[in-house]
Formats: structure tokens, C-alpha cells, sequence
């Protein structure tokens, strides 16, 4: 219920009059931003009910928070407002700064919101990781990412091994050195997606524009119409944010942006939120984007050269995982990386990715039941390469594997592609159903869905003896 009388003086609003003419710090914030936080609390400014907004603000996200309004958080926390807060000049009232971990001092500013009776921003300072040393030490991300860790220290179990994000970070680096356009943009993710070596480097060309996908994504729209090749890093799961702008800001004009999704497919105990799972069916209806899914490390660093030299959109994807040995090709054809090619084979084996050394090790298993498959690696999965078209025809079934959504996914595209180059060949899809996966290892995932070399030399036993009929990965 709303109270009748007036607000006490503490919930009163600042007028927006303080904000336009206040000091030139205030006025200078980054318009991007404060467009963006007016529209999300612009309904509840004007609604006539009454929320108690906790805004818990510990001066970072993955990492240290940028930008203007950060630093007018800043002086906020310092007591120095500046002549009216930002919360104040969008209608709402502002009660703080208060420790977030004084629990009197909490349960105060909470009884002050209670009596303002209309909307109310309680600014909450907190410090991230307060009370475990490990993490409060950790200059990183204050262990935001947990690894398999001792309890006792919070620090990795067991020596660190060569991961995906590095072997990207380190290539990025060798052609940031040769090439003065390329500039890297991060959504405040510069250390887990491998940027922060970099802008320790090359500090002026790597932009981080804090949680704002779409931002982050149409700042490189401009930067690329400004004659630079910006590479854009972002979790998989977190380009889903910003799909309006990878569309009609950098595809529709067709711009040379590279988009680098670490964390692509399972990524395992982050759960269902960060699993990289739609990444493939959602750009490939994306018109002139190409995506490179490279297999080990080697193929990465050669699809980041290739990326950054395209003069369109391109996209490089990657697991969240420790880097496998390289997967040697036993000969190429027309862009296509042949990995395992015996006489008279009767499957085409189609692995995305890192998933090629599971492809490879099904084919092992399935040649001791005296079946052979042909193992290829399109490097490039999105357009369809149509050289898979005459493959496909030279083979009895074909098999894809992917660990991304089936339903629109890599498979789906090349069967669509052979249908209508009027390849008869039938097409199994292993990928992930279209259901949110659940917490779990990632080996132990793709282990469930059919994606480890047992369930992919089922798959393709299965599909043999009755290509129509659908295997049970499938379902």
C-alpha cells in the first residue's frame, strides 16, 4: 500500500536539473549506458507502487568495473555525489552508501526504504570474496571462476594446463604485433576470455565496455567503419544478448568484425545458464557470417589468421577446456581437412571442433567391427563447404557431430544443403537436444549425449543396419 502523506526528506528525488547542470564528470557519462539503465528502470520511475531496489555494488564484475557510471559509483561510495545522484535525477529515491556487511546498518537503510513509500535504490557496498582469503586476494577476479581447487586455499589442485583461451590469447598477441588495425573488445570478461595479457601489451586497443553485449558488439560495428578489424570476445552463451546487433549492425553491412566465443558447447559445472550450446543454430541464419570451429590448436591459430583477414563478419569458437593434441589431416580437399580417409569407407564421419578426436576414436572402434569411416573436418562448419556435398554422395551414411543444439545446428544445415543438391545420402544429427543441459563435467556431458566415441560409433553402427530409423542419442 502506498503511504498517503509525503516521503520523508532522505526519499525525496533529485531533480533532473542536478544532473544536466552538474559537475562536468556527471555530465560526461557514457550516454550508451545511461540510455540503457534509464530504459530499464524507466517503468518502475513512473509506476505508482512502491520497490526497494538493493543495488550490491562491490566495484566489479568478472573484473574491475568501467565506464561512467561505475565512476559515479564511485564517488557515490566516496561521499562526494557531486550535486545529485544519478538514481535521482530518474525519478527515484537513493538511500546510501551503507556496508553491506554492517547487518544493523543494512536493516536501518531497509527500514528507511520501508517508510519512503515509493521506489527507492538502497546502495549496498560490499567487498567480493570478504571473509575467505584465497579470494580476496585473488587480483584476477576475486575467484568469480572456481576451479577444482584445494578447500583450505581456494588454489588449483593440480598444475594448470594449456587451455583453448590460451593458445588464442598468445596468436592474438603475435598479430596485434603485426597488424596496427586490430583492436579487441571485451563485455568486462578481459581475463577469462584471454585479453588481459594483451591490454597489458597494448593498452590504448583493448576497449572493455562492461556488461553490455549489445554495446560491445555495436562499438565494434563503428570501430570497423572507422577502418579497424575489431576482435570481439565474448562467452558463447553470452553473444545470445547481442543478436540484433551481430544481425543489422556488422552482418546487414557486412563489416570485418571477428567475433571470438570462448566457452563454446559444454562447458560443464558453470551449468545450464553458460553451456555454449545455441551459438551455431543462432548465427547460422546470420546471412554472409562464417564460423570456424578449429579442432586443436594448430587449426585455431590458423582460423584467427584467416578470421582477421576476411573483409566480413567471421566468428571463431572454442570449448572451455584444456587444449588437445593435434589432429593431424592425412590430406586436404578443397578446404576440407580429411582426417582419417580409408578405401571404401561406408560412413562420413562430420565432427565440429574439438569433437574431432572423439570422431577419430569412434572410427577406431568402429573399423574393429570391420566398418570403415572417413573422417572430415570442415574447419569452416558455417556456410556448408560444398565439397561435402560430393563426399556425402560417395558414402552410405553420414554422421554429425556437434555439441551444440541439434535443431538447427551444423547437421541440420549440411542435411538441408545435400537435400537440396539431391545427395541421397541419409544424415544422422548427434548434437544436444533442445532442452536446458544440465550442471555436470564436460566429459561426463557429452558422455550422456552420445558425443564420446562410444556413443558415436553406436550412432553409426546403428545407423548402418537401419539409416532411417532414428538412434536413441538422437531423441
Amino acid at each position: 500500500m502506498i503511504d498517503s502523506g509525503d516521503p520523508p526528506d532522505h526519499c525525496r528525488p533529485g531533480p533532473l536539473l542536478d544532473l544536466i547542470t552538474g559537475p562536468e564528470d556527471l555530465r560526461a557519462l557514457d550516454h550508451e549506458k545511461l540510455v540503457r539503465l534509464a530504459a530499464e528502470i524507466n517503468n518502475l520511475s513512473a509506476s505508482p507502487g512502491r520497490v526497494v531496489i538493493l543495488l550490491n555494488d562491490n566495484g566489479r564484475s568478472y573484473a574491475p568495473t568501467a565506464g561512467g557510471v561505475a565512476a559515479h559509483l564511485e564517488r557515490l561510495r566516496s561521499g562526494d555525489g557531486g550535486g545529485g545522484d544519478l538514481f535521482g535525477a530518474l525519478g527515484l529515491a537513493y538511500l546510501g552508501p551503507v556496508d553491506g556487511h554492517d547487518p544493523a546498518a543494512l536493516d536501518a537503510a531497509l527500514e528507511q526504504a520501508r517508510a519512503c513509500g515509493r521506489t527507492v535504490v538502497v546502495h549496498c557496498v560490499t567487498r567480493k570474496g570478504l571473509g575467505f582469503p584465497p579470494a580476496e586476494t585473488d587480483e584476477a577476479d576475486q575467484l568469480h571462476t572456481v576451479p577444482v581447487s584445494d578447500p583450505a586455499t581456494g588454489r588449483p589442485s593440480r598444475p594448470p594446463a594449456r587451455t583453448w583461451t590460451d593458445v588464442f590469447s598468445d596468436e592474438l598477441l603475435d598479430l596485434f604485433t603485426e597488424r596496427a588495425d586490430l583492436v579487441a573488445v571485451s563485455a568486462a570478461m578481459t581475463g577469462p576470455t584471454g585479453l588481459a595479457a594483451l591490454g597489458r601489451v597494448f593498452p590504448d586497443r583493448v576497449v572493455d565496455v562492461g556488461i553490455a553485449e549489445q554495446h560491445a558488439v555495436t562499438a565494434a560495428a563503428g570501430l570497423a567503419l572507422g577502418g579497424k578489424h575489431p576482435v570481439v570476445a565474448i562467452y558463447a552463451t553470452f553473444l545470445g544478448r547481442a543478436f540484433d546487433q551481430v544481425l543489422l549492425d556488422v552482418a546487414l553491412h557486412r563489416l570485418p568484425v571477428t567475433f571470438v566465443l570462448d566457452r563454446a558447447g559444454i562447458t560443464g559445472p558453470d551449468g545450464p545458464s553458460h553451456h555454449g550450446m545455441w551459438d551455431l543454430a543462432m548465427l547460422g541464419v546470420v546471412p554472409g557470417l562464417r564460423i570456424a570451429a578449429p579442432r586443436d590448436a594448430t587449426t585455431l591459430r590458423r582460423a584467427l589468421r584467416e578470421a582477421v583477414a576476411d573483409p566480413g563478419p567471421t566468428v571463431v569458437r572454442f570449448p572451455k577446456a584444456d587444449v588437445m593434441a593435434d589432429v593431424t589431416p592425412v590430406t586436404r580437399v578443397e578446404g576440407l581437412d580429411l582426417l582419417r580417409a580409408p578405401r571404401r569407407a561406408a560412413t562420413l564421419l562430420v565432427p565440429v571442433g574439438g569433437l574431432a578426436t572423439a570422431a577419430t576414436g569412434a572410427a577406431d572402434l568402429v573399423a574393429a567391427t570391420g566398418e570403415e569411416c572417413t573422417v572430415v573436418d570442415p574447419r569452416w562448419v558455417r556456410p556448408v563447404n560444398p565439397a561435402l556435398a560430393d563426399l556425402a554422395r560417395a558414402h552410405r551414411l553420414v554422421v554429425t557431430v556437434e555439441d551444440g543444439v541439434r535443431d538447427g545446428g551444423v547437421g541440420a544445415a549440411l542435411a538441408q544443403y545435400l537435400s537440396r543438391r539431391g545427395v541421397t545420402t541419409p544424415v544422422r544429427t548427434l548434437g544436444l537436444p533442445t532442452r536446458f543441459v544440465p550442471h555436470g563435467g564436460r566429459d561426463e556431458l557429452l558422455r550422456r549425449y552420445g558425443l564420446d566415441p562410444a556413443g558415436i560409433t553406436a550412432a553409426v553402427l546403428d545407423g548402418l543396419a537401419d539409416p532411417v530409423r532414428r538412434h536413441p542419442a538422437q531423441r
